[in-house]
């Protein structure tokens, strides 16, 4: 699904729109879309797609689960919920900053996944990145308020959260791997699975965690590769209790990774007519880390198939390709992917 016009609107020309028309593609068939038109007020921006559903902010940066087919609606706590965020006249303030209403989802939230899905029985849990990548908070279904599972420091942030085995598992740049316990008698628990390392010379622009059909949970890195025909290389590793080991180039097999704002899915391509196996569907997802890096790269942003063993990326569904929009910190694609 992608929102690039209605993100155009508000990046380029500081327009909102009352109600947002998005456009649905299929990656084998990219020259057709769908208008899904999602009701007043309930997107301003999208920061996360979890089995079938989408988690938008609205027009006063609250978050909002959506059901794109139903359009059912299940609105999660306000914003004003977090302790740093007060409401103000005509916004909130932030620390000492202060936002527009409308403009503080794009800043504040970075991604947000679903346990499952809110229509199989009800007892879903919404975790989300939040804060400049520094925090990850969680609400349960019929909560009505936030709570903050963990606050890192300034040297380090989250990249992703990912739900496997019962259990979220999040992992931060340092390549820190965490798993944790949310129903603690006293509060969330975390195990650090993998410790957080000191960054490599060369930067890191993604780390995805994916859970697999087979059991395993992988972590994507994507990174710069000067040899690489488009710079940028993704490398698979598995996570084990004694680290992240690279796995053989071919673990794949039949299956493709959905990677980008969305829950990261794997997903088998018998049954998915044109989905190419042994591929890694990419959309961009937040990254301001590495803002300048990203600006000299003409391959980034919108969504794209990056083949593993001709390590090209190509484009999958149009998008304004423009640099005056920063893909970085304002993501315009996401992948909705069948209630895992």
């Amino acid at each position: 699904m992608s929102w690039g016009n209605h993100l155009e609107e508000m990046q380029l020309h500081r327009r909102y729109s009352s109600a947002v028309t998005c456009k649905l593609y299929h990656p084998a068939d990219v020259d057709k879309s769908y208008g899904v038109s999602f009701p007043k007020s309930c997107f301003l921006v999208c920061c996360g797609a979890s089995h079938g559903w989408l988690i938008l902010a609205n027009d006063i940066s609250n978050l909002v689960l959506c059901n794109p087919v139903t359009m059912a609606m299940i609105p999660l706590p306000p914003v004003t919920d977090f302790t740093d965020v007060k409401a103000v006249c005509g916004g909130y303030h932030r620390g000492t900053y202060f936002y527009e209403a409308k403009r503080l989802a794009i800043w504040f939230y970075q991604k947000a996944v679903l346990s499952c899905s809110p229509s199989k029985d009800g007892a879903y849990v919404v975790m989300v990145i939040h804060n400049d990548s520094a925090c990850i908070s969680f609400v349960k279904a019929g909560q009505s308020k936030w709570q903050v599972a963990s606050t890192l420091s300034c040297s380090d942030r989250y990249l992703d959260c990912a739900y496997h085995k019962g259990r979220f598992y999040t992992v931060t740049l340092k390549g820190m791997v965490e798993k944790w316990n949310l129903d603690g008698a006293n509060g969330p628990t975390r195990e650090v699975v993998v410790i957080a390392r000191p960054l490599p010379v060369e930067c890191i622009l993604a780390r995805h965690l994916v859970s697999t059909p087979w059991g395993d949970l992988l972590q994507v890195r994507a990174k710069p590769a000067v040899e690489y025909p488009d710079g940028i290389a993704f490398k698979i590793y598995k996570v084990d209790p004694d680290g992240c080991n690279v796995v053989q180039e071919n673990v794949l097999g039949d299956h493709a990774l959905f990677l980008g704002l969305n829950h990261s899915a794997c997903l088998h391509t018998k049954n998915l007519p044109g989905i190419r196996r042994h591929c890694i569907y990419f959309s961009a997802p937040v990254i301001t880390h590495a803002f300048d890096f990203l600006l000299q790269l003409r391959v980034w942003g919108g969504a794209r198939t990056y083949d593993l063993e001709r390590r090209r990326f190509e484009r999958v569904v149009p998008f304004s390709d423009t640099k005056k929009l920063v893909y970085g910190i304002c993501p315009s694609e996401v992948w909705i992917t069948q209630n895992l």
